[in-house]
């Protein structure tokens, strides 16, 4: 036999053992039945704001989710709700494709661009029935930006950020709840029906075919609202604003109970991941109705961590997170930095779902957490860009964080986090050499940047052009 030969024939074992690799691998959960997947988003929950971080009121069925699965204590999220979700349904930083800056709000506009791949696409031509419950926030204007036009099967929920729990309307007053896509009316409050609604769903669901669930609750965002009926479980709290926050969050946690009692009850439980987090941190003043009018307060608590929702500080991106699947995922306290582009990444490994350059045709941001969730293994050290908008930005590498304020006056800060994680100590003077490296990095992302969506809405005429909240006899507000 010739070297050519001998060589050839060591190169196409290369390759098949990597085949089968590969094909065992992408095979893993259709033949050990692909998981459930239930994704919880909550609405600017502080750090401090659940008990199993310290938090003023009990929260037993977010503990006890926490109790069988992995706490995820560096998990970053993005400063603003759309550009969360954005970057958990495509696996992508925001600024890639233009929400990057603020939320798409109830007048815009503006949409999750059409071109970006979802997680419920794919998970859907895996075989996955699909729905979504809850805040969408990533387009409302157009029926083609609408959660069932983009891989989900149901929706059922608010399309735009909430301006009141219990009517349900959206921060222009006009009527925002549907049930697939046409507009309804509903009487109780918004986390409630979610919770129900999210419990009947999975009782009536055929378990052998698998589910991906994403609930996201508006609470405990603003307004703070809540029934009467928890606001009297809090009557010892004395300032008012605080006393209807915490009830919310005992609302919330009432209604993740309720999923998991569901997921117990259709013996689907062993075979379901359950992910849990806020959207980004506490917002540091809230504003709550009551008899003397709008009021405001800070009443979340971001624990140790600086600032709040809407900052690239700490208290702004750094949330609580659980990722719970018995039996695989083993209880453990995990300080791996992960990233909310990851879950993307992460869900559709697990799912078996293709990541093929034929269907993943956008370079992904997210990597697989599985490796560290299923085996205990260490992740590889990266680069995280937190945000980068034409106002600033914010990159982590190590324990290194560096904040760019580049609207006059100008600023840059350094934090170095594993000592310092409440950012009080700006040290850029002391490392000019790190802020040259991490800079330069942020550059670079900015020059990857699109136009932000939110800033090319705002140059447009003003006008409400939301035909979905017309309802059934449509005139413009």
């Amino acid at each position: 036999m010739t070297y050519n030969q001998i060589a050839r024939l060591i190169m196409l074992a290369v390759t098949c053992i990597g085949c089968i690799s590969y094909v065992t691998y992408a095979g893993w959960a259709k033949a050990n039945n692909q998981p459930h997947i239930i994704y919880i988003l909550v609405n600017d929950l502080g750090w401090r704001d659940v008990g199993f971080h310290g938090g003023r009121v009990p929260t037993p069925h977010i503990d006890a989710l926490s109790n069988s699965g992995a706490r995820l204590e560096s998990f970053y999220t993005l400063p603003y709700s759309s550009s969360t979700r954005a970057a958990l349904l495509t696996g992508r930083y925001p600024h890639r494709f233009g929400l990057q800056t603020k939320s798409i709000l109830s007048w815009s506009t503006f949409g999750l661009p059409m071109d970006e791949r979802l997680l419920p696409q794919a998970l859907n031509i895996a075989g996955y029935r699909t729905a979504m419950l809850g805040s969408w926030l990533l387009g409302h204007a157009e029926r083609s930006q609408l959660p069932t036009q983009r891989g989900f099967d149901y929706f059922y929920g608010n399309l735009s950020p909430v301006g009141d729990h219990l009517k349900k309307i959206n921060t222009i007053g006009l009527t925002d709840w549907f049930e697939g896509e046409k507009q309804m009316t509903e009487f109780g409050s918004a986390t409630d029906l979610l919770g129900n609604k999210s419990k009947a769903l999975i009782e009536a669901h055929e378990s052998s075919k698998p589910l991906f669930m994403m609930i996201s609750f508006p609470s405990p965002g603003m307004p703070l609202q809540v029934p009467d009926r928890l606001t009297t479980k809090h009557s010892h709290i004395e300032d008012k604003a605080t006393q209807i926050y915490l009830a919310m969050i005992t609302q919330v946690d009432e209604a993740v109970g309720k999923i998991i009692e569901a997921l117990d009850k259709k013996q689907m439980r062993k075979n379901t991941i359950v992910i849990f987090h806020s959207d980004n941190g506490g917002a540091v003043k809230r504003k709550y109705l009551s008899g003397d009018g709008d009021t405001d307060k800070t009443v979340s608590d971001n624990g140790p961590f600086r600032s709040g929702s809407g900052s690239l500080y700490e208290g702004g991106v750094r949330v609580p997170a659980i990722i719970s699947w018995p039996g695989q995922i083993q209880p453990t306290i995990s300080t791996e930095r992960a990233h909310i582009t990851d879950m993307y990444t992460t869900l559709l490994k697990i799912a078996g779902a293709s990541l093929s350059k034929n269907d993943q045709v956008k370079p992904i941001d997210g990597i697989d957490l599985s490796p560290a969730l299923l085996e205990n293994q260490l992740l590889p050290q990266r680069t995280l860009i937190l945000n980068v908008n034409e106002f600033g930005g914010a990159v982590l590498k190590n324990n290194w964080k560096l904040i760019n304020v580049s609207t006059l006056p100008s600023q840059t800060e350094l934090y170095d986090i594993g000592n310092d994680p409440s950012e009080e100590l700006n040290v850029a003077r002391q490392h000019p050499e790190i802020v040259e490296e991490l800079s330069g990095t942020l550059l670079e992302a900015s020059w990857e940047m699109a136009p932000s969506l939110y800033l090319d809405d705002l140059s447009k005429p003003s006008g409400y052009r939301t035909p979905m909240f017309w309802g059934d006899n449509p005139q413009r507000p």
